[in-house]
Order: structure tokens, then sequence, then C-alpha cells
């Protein structure tokens, strides 16, 4: 459709056309392949073999990784802000087990709540309520501060 619009500063009227989809749907085709063309390739990657037996998961009994969690707390690995927690300040809570898809591993995580809160150095208003340590071959490698903010 067409329609007569009257040119600037002349007499004559031109034509002027309405945008056809002749741009929009080649642009939107090329999209949605693009698309396609990435799922497919997600979809393609190869996912390593799981190394967990499904009928019968293997998860070690808690107690004894919170004992070696302890021997590694007595050894000084637990230390928060420079300062090393010993076995009489904390209460084992919990021990969680992660397993990480891509290295195909099962890291242990043991929750401990503070007998005492522990001041946060320079912070005043916080406190140290539990930390969680990241066990792995029975030492930590990681520990993980709960804090407590007073209101």
């Amino acid at each position: 459709m067409t329609a007569r619009v009257p040119g600037v500063g002349k007499s004559l009227a031109r034509p002027v056309r309405k945008p056809s989809g002749a741009f929009v749907k080649p642009v939107l085709a090329g999209l949605l392949l693009c698309t396609a063309a990435a799922d497919a390739v997600q979809a393609s990657v190869s996912t390593p073999k799981h190394l967990i037996n499904l009928d019968r998961p293997e998860i070690e009994a808690p107690d004894p990784l919170v004992e070696r969690y302890l021997e590694a707390v007595d050894r000084g690995e637990l230390q928060v802000f420079d300062q090393t927690l010993v076995r009489s300040m904390i209460v084992p809570a919990r021990v969680e087990y992660v397993y990480d898809l891509f290295s195909r591993t099962t890291r242990i995580v043991v929750y401990s709540n503070l007998k005492a809160p522990i001041p946060v150095p320079g912070q005043p208003g916080c406190q140290i309520l539990g930390v969680s340590a990241l066990m792995e071959d029975g030492h930590i490698t990681e520990v993980k501060s709960h804090i407590w903010m007073k209101p």
C-alpha cells in the first residue's frame, strides 16, 4: 500500500511505502537458527559416566568423619580470623556430603556451633556463632564463619 505525502517545498506528492517484513523475517530466522545450533552443541557435549552406584550409594557413616574432623581440629587446622579454635570451643552439629558433578568426587563439610560466640575483629556488633569446614583426605581445606549481626 502506498500513500501520497506532499514533498517539502514542492507541490508534487511522492509515494511512501509501509515497512514490510522483508527485512525482519530473515533476521528472526537467523536468530532462531543460531539458538538451535547453540542448543545442539550443548546437547552434544559428553557427560562423564556416573561413578556412584545408584542402587547402593556409598556414604560413610558420619561418626568416623566427625572423629577425623576433630583430629584435624586438634592439629590446629581450624582457624578463624587468625585464631585457632580447639575441640573444647565447638560442638559438631551436621555433616554434609557434597558431590561435585565435574570432578566426580565427594567432599565433606562439617558444620559446628561455637559454645561461646567469638567477636569479629574490627566489627563491633558482629559475632561468630558457628563454622563450617570443608574436609578433603582428613584435612581441613576451607573454613567459613557463620556471623550474626546484633540489631
